[in-house]
């Protein structure tokens, strides 16, 4: 850290198992309780836990190296789950929401795909599934991989996907709630959680243009301020920030938006007000400890090879 002359590291996550996990198993590893909790000691034996004040005041990176957790999403796992482990262990938090989501209105679009491949790994389609399926994509091969593929434009497709393997998702929504509800947010909000924007939808920023990126960028923090009167407004990428151009940051620097991105540890120019996370969820389970440890060699390699810093069009 010393090397690198970073005072803070900033690990983001979605999601804690604790029983059965039908949102993520099939998109990436999710920690579970005791995966998480080992997470959050390796932090805090080398880290102090800052709030949003802290961020945004800086007055404690002379003093000590830090973390800066969040979670995107908004899921209700969130509340069940995460927030009893991070008030015994006394750590911070902000959490990115949805604001489509909210209240279990509707469900991202991965989170359906997650559906679909579960309902494939459990039995076999019978051939009246089979025929719609046929139907909705042709001769293409419909296995895992194919829908692993679908990307947020194929919404419409993946519904009727859904239709067809009598996944019904407004069922899904009521029965399971995923996501945090208005009530729940307060609650998290009294007890010292913080919570900014994460798109209303959860595009891909690069398949936008500006005027969709900042719609779904200012609409979403917007709604917050207003629904749950937060003073800072906090917003990050769903998925990434790749190839959102510096315009992008000229106007949600304007409306005093900080920014969150998903690269790691990597450096913006000084006048782009946003800040890289630490993906802690990957296709496998690895420890804190390996993935900070290989953010920083990684610091390291790219800052030699001069790519530590994003450059925007």
């Amino acid at each position: 850290m010393k090397l690198s002359r970073k005072r803070i590291i900033y690990p983001f996550y979605h999601f804690v198992k604790e029983n059965d996990d039908v949102i993520t198993k099939h998109l990436y590893k999710a920690k579970n309780k005791e995966e998480f909790i080992r997470d959050l000691h390796f932090f805090k034996k080398h880290f102090k836990s800052i709030s949003q004040k802290d961020l945004l005041s800086k007055e404690n990176y002379k003093k000590q190296f830090n973390f800066f957790l969040s979670f995107d999403d908004g899921l209700s796992n969130f509340y069940d789950v995460v927030m009893p482990i991070l008030i015994k262990e006394k750590v911070f938090a902000i959490n990115f929401i949805n604001t489509n989501f909210i209240d279990n209105k509707a469900l991202f679009f991965r989170y359906k795909i997650n559906l679909l491949i579960e309902r494939l790994s459990k039995k076999q389609l019978t051939k009246e599934e089979k025929n719609l399926v046929k139907k909705e994509i042709g001769s293409i091969v419909f296995n895992y991989g194919y829908l692993k593929e679908l990307k947020y434009v194929d919404t419409i497709l993946i519904d009727k996907l859904c239709r067809c393997l009598s996944i019904n998702i407004s069922n899904f929504l009521e029965i399971d709630t995923p996501y945090l509800t208005k009530q729940q947010i307060k609650i998290l909000i009294e007890k010292g959680f913080y919570v900014g924007g994460h798109s209303k939808s959860h595009p891909y920023y690069l398949e936008l243009s500006l005027k969709d990126q900042l719609e779904e960028t200012l609409e979403s923090v917007n709604f917050l301020k207003k629904t749950f009167n937060i003073d800072k407004l906090f917003f990050s990428f769903p998925f990434s920030d790749n190839g959102v151009s510096s315009d992008f940051f000229k106007e949600t620097k304007k409306k005093n938006i900080l920014t969150f991105g998903t690269a790691g540890i990597k450096d913006e120019v000084t006048e782009i007000n946003n800040i890289q996370r630490i993906p802690m969820e990957y296709n496998t389970v690895y420890t804190a400890e390996t993935i900070v440890k290989g953010e920083l060699i990684l610091y390291f390699i790219k800052r030699l090879l001069d790519k530590h810093i994003i450059k925007r069009k």
